[in-house]
């Protein structure tokens, strides 16, 4: 294949974000479905009976965005003084590009903390994988607990040019039965049939933030990252999963990624901007100590799968980074990449 080829290149601000969603509304619209009838999501096909799993009524159906793309199904169950409530969200993710889940999780995350409003407010997070008939999606999963034992779960699939959502909350203290009624949606509702109804390409763009500029050094850098991101997605990752998203929940994806920016200081001796050269020799003296891992799974909050045979010395790698005052971060992204 020649990369040539297959990608395009823009330049962008790092302020830039991804929009996706259409027009959105400036306030929820409640559908209305009779009773009795099937809600279907008209540009999915996807199919929401009044009834589900025998005993969960359908409570409500809003839209989000002026176009009906952006929908979320409620349903309910009360059983004695038992409740439990989970909602279901279709809406249009846009183009695979790198972060697309991560940025979505984030937003998703902190909206629904402060809707919680709660105090002694616990999460635990863990990245997912689902694995369908043709096709793989990766997730994030969130556990919300609280001091009054109400739990709270969220569950973000990436699927192709569609994000599915699941939203659980109830008053039972008990994360299994939580899981286990997921692992029943997910099953009902299978992500990976999102994908199906239109899979990403193998055809990307390389989007670069605006500081690649300082100088020639950090612009070869991120362009080989950009480049081996993508050699390593098309070696790594089979085509029924990458045409889910971009394989950015993957560790090594950003290790090679790493090393190839690295790389590009050996081979060309031109003129370093302060900023290149001293985010460089940190990066260097992070990878020659032998903590890349962990210092890419710090910066982005340990959400990731990594490689089976990784053992992370998080300890050492804490008290090397304090002795040796590493001060740069991967909140800004030099380049990254997007599937079409």
């Amino acid at each position: 294949m020649k990369i040539g080829k297959s990608f395009t290149i823009l330049f962008f601000l790092a302020t830039t974000f991804f929009l996706v969603n259409g027009q959105p509304r400036m306030n929820p619209k409640k559908i209305k479905v009779k009773p009795n009838e099937h809600f279907i999501h008209s540009l999915t096909k996807v199919t929401f009976p009044d009834i589900l799993f025998e005993n969960y009524c359908r409570k409500s159906v809003y839209s989000f965005d002026k176009k009906n793309q952006n929908v979320g199904v409620s349903y309910d169950r009360f059983n004695n003084e038992e409740k439990t409530t989970f909602t279901l969200y279709i809406y249009p993710a846009g183009e695979g590009h790198e972060q697309r889940l991560r940025r979505e999780y984030s937003n998703t995350i902190h909206s629904a903390y402060y809707a919680m409003k709660k105090q002694g407010l616990y999460v635990t997070q863990e990245v997912v994988k689902h694995e369908g008939n043709n096709y793989i999606c990766k997730g994030i999963r969130a556990i919300f607990s609280s001091d009054d034992n109400d739990l709270s779960q969220i569950t973000l699939y990436e699927s192709g040019t569609w994000f599915f959502k699941i939203r659980i909350t109830t008053n039972r203290k008990d994360t299994t039965y939580i899981l286990n009624l997921e692992q029943e949606i997910v099953k009902k509702y299978d992500p990976t049939i999102l994908t199906e109804l239109n899979p990403l390409g193998d055809y990307y763009t390389q989007y670069y933030d605006e500081i690649v500029f300082l100088d020639s050094i950090l612009l070869g850098s991120a362009m080989g990252s950009a480049i081996r991101k993508h050699e390593w997605t098309m070696d790594s990752i089979s085509e029924k999963e990458r045409v889910s998203g971009c394989p950015d929940l993957y560790l090594s994806f950003h290790v090679e990624a790493w090393k190839a920016f690295m790389e590009f200081q050996h081979r060309f001796d031109f003129r370093k901007s302060k900023f290149t050269e001293n985010f460089l020799r940190e990066l260097q003296m992070i990878y020659d100590a032998g903590f890349l891992n962990e210092f890419i799974m710090e910066e982005l909050g340990w959400l990731m799968f990594p490689p089976e045979n990784v053992i992370f010395r998080v300890a050492e790698f804490k008290k090397w980074r304090d002795e040796n005052k590493i001060t740069i971060n991967l909140e800004r992204r030099f380049a990254t990449i997007s599937f079409k």
